[in-house]
């Protein structure tokens, strides 16, 4: 058993293996991008959401303040007005009024329709329950527009009334907002409270249920409750404030997008007793991953202690709980009880009782439950809190997922429920897309597995030209980060009517296909080590290469994209708030000779290998075709090409010269009527 504190509400909390996966892909400050017309349409919430004036998901308590901006800074509520600061002079946050027109802290109009940089133009009004009377927002992009001028890394913060909170025993802060932020993961978000008026405050963590993603917008509105108790509770002099400070992880480094807030409610808690399960995941992702499809290769046997459980639990009552117990069962496709596991936690005290504060709103216990799968199926893992005093909403008492044990396939996604694309962006001006890429991390758990390749569930968007991409396998290497690590690769060319695969394009997020892209030899996978798979473009393309994936699903940091970097260089960026569908194959299903056999085309290893003066690429084909050979080095550029007209079907030849070649690693390609096979070559 292993027990973790944790303040990151809705994630599982970072342990010193994770948050060093997490840094090796955060080497480089992430240059900001404004949202195309396709991310900007889709700004809507994934999930049902609620207002913060529905009190009755929120504890139903007394109200003890609320505010909807209806008057700006100068307040609607009993208390009285706000006040507000920013680095920017009082020229970052406006007061967005009913007509959607801006103006500053001192009343002076903004002149535009917030948010309005030249990032976040295209970003629709905060949808907030009152949106349609005025809020308010921290517009950084705004007040950083034009970049061209230069930069400004920005904090600021608007402050409430005195509050008088001595008569209640718990306090909870509601609001609805909506943000994106960048350049790192961490979310510069914070809601600071002080009981002495102002003069020492303490800080909560804003951000809610949102995964913490640089460039990743909130759900438009994100509606977030944090328990200030240990803060407010029993205080006469009580002001809160929304804050968007540098974070502690990075110091500084955030300058551009925005953070809308609207519709604030404080209320008590009326719930004595209230435990929750938050979330269940299936593995120790402190310290590893959790998969939703695992090959019995790869299982944790019993001996070593069988399928571990995480349970991310809370107490949502106001005082503390005694006796607490979480059961985890394991079941298997017809309901029956395989195992089952009691670990006992004692006292879980309430957010206003914590030994610190803010007080931690939730911790995670590792569950060891000794059981191994015997045979490949679906199972269904299921944990159970209780206390000895009964629970007073039992509903959120109990939590279940399930995980597949495969023949050969290591999977995070769930397959039933593909509801995002991971698309490129489009290159401003041009009729291109950006590089990109996508992928997921995997965790040699035994020795003597063999990667053979990947399954790709290719998105609906992908295609519409010719595009050349690879599959590719990390192994990552601490000491330089995921982007400079080694890696084996594949070449392939998208193919929307392959004539090997079928339809490679999924036609929906409800009808996935999946691909299986072949490495051009197995390859040996080392015990306890890490290895990222995922499919690459490493330069701009006329298409666009798209995966299906699932949306807020990246709570163990398993998934990073290929994006441009603020020196300008495109690498590997982790903390994304979506998984794609890529697994790792541990088992040989076809060749990539067996692909090229059914074309009718036999592209084989250059000779010498390495080279440097001349060396002979040989092909095969089974009928005539127009042929030409493309030379590229590894940013995609084209640095010769050979053109050989038609020629029969036969064994054919091509001599390349590559003493002017700089050292390094090349691309061939074998272009015959449109079919392109791609191999590597070293030049030394």
């Amino acid at each position: 058993m292993k027990h973790l504190t944790i303040a990151l509400c809705g994630v599982l909390a970072l342990g010193s293996a994770q948050a060093q996966r997490l840094q090796d892909r955060h080497d480089f400050a992430q240059a900001p991008q404004g949202l195309t017309a396709v991310e900007s349409e889709t700004m809507t919430v994934r999930q049902a959401t609620t207002s913060a004036f529905d009190l009755a998901t929120r504890g139903g308590g007394t109200v003890l303040f609320q505010e909807d901006f209806a008057n700006g800074l100068e307040g609607n509520n009993t208390f009285g007005g706000w006040t507000a600061e920013d680095t920017g002079g009082g020229l970052i946050w406006q007061y967005v009024d009913a007509n959607g027109d801006g103006s500053f802290a001192d009343g002076t109009p903004s002149g535009v329709t917030p948010p309005a940089g030249e990032f976040s133009g295209n970003i629709p009004e905060l949808a907030s329950t009152t949106g349609g009377n005025g809020w308010m927002i921290f517009d950084c992009d705004y007040y950083n527009t034009p970049i061209a001028d230069g930069v400004e890394n920005t904090e600021g913060w608007i402050t409430s009334p005195s509050i008088d909170f001595s008569n209640n025993a718990s306090v909870i802060v509601t609001w609805e907002q909506y943000f994106r932020y960048c350049c790192y993961p961490y979310a510069p978000v914070f809601l600071q409270v002080s009981s002495d008026g102002g003069n020492n405050w303490t800080t909560f963590d804003g951000h809610g249920s949102f995964i913490e993603s640089a460039n990743t917008a909130s759900q438009n509105p994100l509606t977030t409750s944090v328990d200030i108790s240990c803060a407010a509770a029993g205080q006469s002099d009580v002001k809160i404030r929304f804050s968007y400070l540098q974070p502690e992880e990075t110091g500084d480094g955030y300058s551009h997008y925005y953070w809308g807030i609207d519709d604030v409610v404080i209320s008590e808690n009326p719930v004595v007793n209230d435990l929750s399960i938050v979330q269940l995941a299936t593995g120790d992702i402190y310290n590893v991953y959790e998969y939703t499809h695992v090959p019995m290769e790869q299982r944790i046997y019993a001996a070593d202690g069988g399928l571990v459980a995480g349970v991310l639990y809370r107490n949502n009552g106001n005082t503390d709980q005694e006796g607490v117990e979480i059961i985890v069962d394991i079941l298997d496709d017809q309901g029956n009880v395989l195992s089952s596991t009691t670990e006992t936690l004692g006292t879980v005290p309430s957010f206003g009782n914590g030994a610190t504060c803010p007080s931690n709103p939730q911790d995670t216990v590792y569950i060891t439950t000794g059981w191994e799968p015997s045979t490949t199926g679906t199972y269904t893992v299921q944990a159970n809190i209780m206390a000895m005093a009964a629970d007073e909403v039992v509903e959120d008492n109990s939590a279940a997922r399930d995980i597949t044990f495969t023949d050969d396939e290591y999977g995070h996604d769930d397959f039933t429920n593909l509801d995002v694309e991971f698309r490129p962006r489009d290159i401003e001006g041009s009729d291109l897309f950006e590089p990109t890429g996508y992928g997921n991390y995997y965790h040699v758990q035994n020795e003597g597995s063999v990667a053979y390749g990947i399954s790709v569930a290719f998105g609906p968007n992908s295609g519409g030209a010719d595009l050349e991409f690879e599959a590719r396998l990390y192994e990552r290497d601490a000491a330089v980060g995921l982007t400079d690590s080694p890696y084996e690769s594949a070449y392939f060319l998208y193919n929307d009517n392959d004539v090997y695969n079928g339809e490679w394009s999924s036609t929906s997020a409800a009808n996935p296909h999946w691909v299986f892209l072949p490495f051009e030899d197995p390859i040996d996978l080392n015990l306890d080590g890490f290895y990222f798979a995922s499919v690459i473009v490493e330069f701009e393309a006329e298409a666009e290469l798209t995966v299906l994936g699932n949306a807020d699903t990246d709570t163990d940091y398993s998934t990073a994209v290929y994006s441009q970097a603020g020196s300008g260089d495109y690498v590997w960026f982790g903390a994304q708030t979506a998984s794609p569908a890529i697994r790792l194959v541990l088992a040989e299903r076809v060749g990539v000779d067996a692909i090229a056999d059914v074309n009718g085309i036999q592209l084989h290893q250059n000779t010498p290998n390495p080279t440097n003066g001349t060396t002979t690429i040989r092909f095969e084909m089974l009928q005539s075709r127009s042929v030409a050979v493309e030379v590229r080095d590894l940013q995609g550029r084209l640095v010769e090409r050979v053109e050989r007209g038609s020629l029969p079907a036969g064994e054919h030849s091509v001599v390349l010269d590559t003493e002017q070649l700089n050292a390094g690693i090349y691309t061939y390609t074998l272009v015959a009527d449109g079919l392109r096979l791609t191999k590597k070559m070293v030049v030394r």
